[in-house]
């Protein structure tokens, strides 16, 4: 027996179909423009721009893909976002779980602290930053350290955030069982706390990844003052763009090829995400 089309589940499939189009579109007209031909984007307004390219060709692929300049610039992005959820990890970890279970007074006001570098406009936030890069003993890092550096800035508010709601998921009683067994505190945290945390921690990478892969500002202006030959990929992307008017086809080739990272990245991290959330249950 058929089951009824009821006007409920028409407007659900009909949201699921508009989200997908909204999603898949634009990848779509990307993937388009960086395979298409001349003829299939340079009109002159005789015909209408199709949706499938007349001769498709994989050109601009080959020309970014044998660039040994573009992928020097890429690695670099790539060591400084590594980098970045590292440090965010690192710092930001500790000090939400501290948050999350201690009592002392004016933890609110040290959150709002925390998160205040996130309520000031990346504009105005970078020159104070870009000063003390410039005038003080992290002017002689490595390049990728000191960019690393100002975008863990950025991402430890976040880190924090989510990580302090993760941790203030998990029950009291699991430590507290852990020390009535004779395990210390750190030994509770490191070995069933965080196996717990992980696909909350997870989701925070994902995003600190993906603010430092993204981050112009606070890397154009650190870079500024060096004589670095190689940058992050932001801003060689900006040099390059800057010298001549890109055409569709290789802003759509670049928009691909630089977006894979992030998805890599991404599916790497979503095992940890699907493990971590029976981990440390069973410890």
């Amino acid at each position: 027996m058929r089951k009824k089309w009821t006007v409920q589940k028409t407007i659900w499939f009909f949201m699921i179909i508009l989200s997908l189009v909204l999603v898949l579109l634009p990848i779509y007209i990307m993937f388009k423009y960086s395979i298409s031909d001349r003829a299939s984007w340079i009109t002159g307004g005789q015909y209408p721009v199709p949706w499938f390219p007349f001769k498709p060709n994989l050109d601009m692929y080959r020309y970014y893909l044998s660039d040994t300049r573009f992928w020097a610039n890429a690695f670099l992005s790539i060591k400084v976002a590594l980098l970045t959820v590292t440090l965010s990890t690192l710092i930001g970890a500790p000090a939400a779980y501290a948050l999350a279970r201690f009592k002392f007074n004016g933890k609110a006001v040290l959150l709002v602290l925390i998160l205040s570098i996130r309520l000031i406009p990346d504009i105005s936030a970078v020159i104070p930053v870009a000063t003390i890069f410039t005038n003080s003993f992290l002017y002689h890092l490595p390049i990728e350290l000191k960019v690393a550096l100002s975008h863990t800035i950025l991402g430890l508010p976040y880190v924090v955030y989510i990580a302090q709601g993760v941790f203030e998921t998990i029950p009291v009683d699991l430590e507290e069982q852990v020390m009535i067994m004779g395990g210390s505190k750190l030994y509770a945290f490191t070995r069933v706390i965080l196996p717990l945390a992980v696909p909350g921690l997870a989701a925070g990478a994902i995003y600190v990844f993906l603010l430092s892969w993204n981050e112009f500002i606070f890397s154009y202006f650190i870079t500024s003052t060096t004589s670095a030959s190689v940058l992050p990929l932001p801003v060689y992307l900006r040099s390059v763009f800057g010298a001549f008017t890109p055409s569709p086809v290789s802003v759509a080739t670049l928009s691909l090829i630089v977006s894979l990272p992030v998805i890599v990245f991404t599916f790497i991290i979503q095992k940890y995400m699907i493990a971590g959330s029976t981990a440390g249950a069973v410890k």
